[in-house]
């Protein structure tokens, strides 16, 4: 691509230089016009028997249309209409069907199951056989919503519609099928991969969207501080050991992935060991392991992983003790990283030392331990102050005295405008959150903690060792993100919520806080 960019601005030049130097309009002209179908015909040339001239032709025909009036619908029209564009992987764009059109009914119900959905810019969507009918649910920043429910005939149309845009056999209605499509709705374009699952009940569908542009941040994006970003420079080349630990379905890979992006790609060797990744990443060498895969297959890909001898190498959660007993070694002369499902940071280590069997191996080469949790950011142009209920903030080891006003989510849809009116909320939807972030505590393994962890010390031990480098818990570090506005109580009890303590604040903050939640004096010093 950049080779051949070049070579079209070079001829553009050089046109442009001729036609002002060279005598004579028409002889400048002609050079000029010379250079111009010389360029542009070597690359439909060169595109023609590379990848044919199919789809430039279509999109040719489109632009042309536009220009001249006979496009139905620019993508700007379809937030005012609310109706949708599908790009199916072959064929013309599908906008707005006649009435006669086998894709008409396929169409109208999957806008029905995905207008709401993509108002509110979920990043997935759900539809399930229910009975006689079809329930849909979509997800936005990591929550499920009821959606809207089809008829059984109109979730069968939508299904047929959805797969004929991917490329799937519309007849398959047992066997999983997996495929991509683009699509466009209020201006914007999205990519779509759909995966469909047969049962007895009846066929289910579920579409995720821009996945590739979920796994896209860094470490500063993610939201950590800025001592463990100093912290990630420092020790970014040495070799070691590093436990990246969240809960399931709280951004694990998310972080492993922006853990990676400190590490340049082009001049290291970096090599990941994935269980179904779901991106493939630019300049890194990705060997995929099925969803599947026994644990006598990820540690024979561990093996082969470390006798490429990268610089870096990344695994999700592993399985066997003998993979983890080969990245232990191989951590001697690299940066190994992996995944943990733990909620802290000495449930991390303590499941490390389960899986590796051995406490001194286990503590060998580590280098550092990362914890985190991913909360919603409230909706700055929704969210509504309130005075705190001092009861909730002793509990949460808050000071009413320094916290005077918290902030909590507008769900009722409206808001107030300039003077006083109520009006439709149009930001967040009545959502009250919009994005996320995450939140993250570090445990540096200096020789004490190692020493610690090989004798096998509880995690109350850790737990000193944790403070004496003055560190601060997961739970106080996203309290600061309660105090600051970011997020809200009810956000921090949904996250961190502990099996007895599942219930959520009510609008005046009342609700019993997780048993986990650390106290702090009112100086919010954090206690030992």
């Amino acid at each position: 691509r950049m080779g051949i960019n070049t070579g079209l601005i070079a001829a553009m030049l050089i046109g442009v230089v001729a036609f002002f130097l060279l005598p004579g309009f028409l002889v400048a002209f002609g050079v000029f016009a010379f250079m111009m179908a010389a360029s542009i015909g070597s690359y439909v040339g060169y595109r023609g028997n590379k990848a044919g001239l199919a789809d430039l032709k279509a999109s040719i025909i489109d632009d042309f249309n536009s220009m001249i009036g006979r496009k139905e619908k620019s993508e700007k029209d379809l937030v005012a209409t609310g109706d949708f564009a599908f790009m199916p992987k072959t064929g013309a764009t599908v906008r707005n069907p006649d009435a006669e059109d086998p894709n008409r009914l396929g169409f109208d119900a999957m806008c029905i199951v995905m207008i709401e959905a993509m108002t509110k810019n979920a990043h997935a969507i759900e539809l399930t056989p229910a009975g006689d009918s079809a329930a849909s649910r979509f997800w936005v920043d990591g929550v499920a919503y009821d959606g809207q429910k089809l008829e059984k005939s109109q979730a069968a149309e939508a299904l047929a519609f959805v797969k004929r845009l991917a490329g799937l056999d519309v007849d398959e209605r047992r066997k999983p099928q997996s495929g991509k499509f683009k699509m466009a709705f209020a201006g914007h374009k999205h990519d779509a991969a759909i995966r469909t699952l047969g049962s007895s009940s009846g066929e289910s569908l579920r579409i995720e969207f821009d996945v590739a542009a979920r796994y896209q941040m860094n470490a500063p994006q993610l939201g950590m501080n800025a001592d463990q970003l100093q912290h990630f420079e420092n020790t970014r080349d040495e070799p070691g050991l590093v436990l990246l630990a969240m809960p399931k379905g709280q951004g694990l890979t998310t972080l492993q992935y922006a853990m990676l992006r400190n590490h340049d790609a082009f001049t290291s060797h970096i090599l990941t060991i994935e269980r179904d990744p779901p991106i493939d990443l630019e300049g890194i060498s990705q060997d995929k392991l099925v969803a599947k895969a026994t644990a006598e297959d990820e540690a024979s890909r561990v093996s082969w992983a470390t006798s490429q001898e990268p610089n870096v190498i990344l695994t999700g959660p592993l399985e066997s003790r003998s993979s983890a007993a080969s990245l232990i070694s191989y951590s001697k002369q690299a940066r190994v990283y992996v995944g943990v499902r733990a909620g802290d940071v000495f449930e991390a280590i303590d499941a490390w030392r389960k899986l590796v069997g051995d406490e001194k191996a286990a503590a060998r080469e580590l280098k550092y331990v990362v914890a985190g949790r991913v909360f919603r950011r409230l909706c700055d142009g929704t969210k509504i102050a309130y005075a705190p209920d001092e009861k909730l903030l002793k509990q949460l080891g808050m000071s009413s005295k320094t916290v005077t006003e918290l902030y909590k989510p507008n769900t009722t849809g409206m808001i107030k405008d300039v003077r006083g009116n109520d009006v439709a909320d149009d930001i967040c939807f009545g959502l009250g959150y919009q994005g996320r972030f995450g939140v993250y505590e570090m445990f540096a393994i200096d020789d004490e903690v190692r020493q610690a962890i090989a004798t096998n010390v509880n995690a109350q031990g850790l737990r000193a060792l944790f403070r004496k480098q003055k560190r601060r818990y997961l739970q106080e570090l996203a309290l600061v993100r309660v105090e600051n506005g970011d997020t809200s109580v009810q956000e921090f009890l949904r996250v961190l919520k502990s099996d007895d303590a599942t219930k959520r604040p009510s609008s005046s903050g009342t609700s019993k806080p997780p048993t986990n939640a650390p106290s702090r004096s009112p100086s919010s010093k954090p206690k030992t």
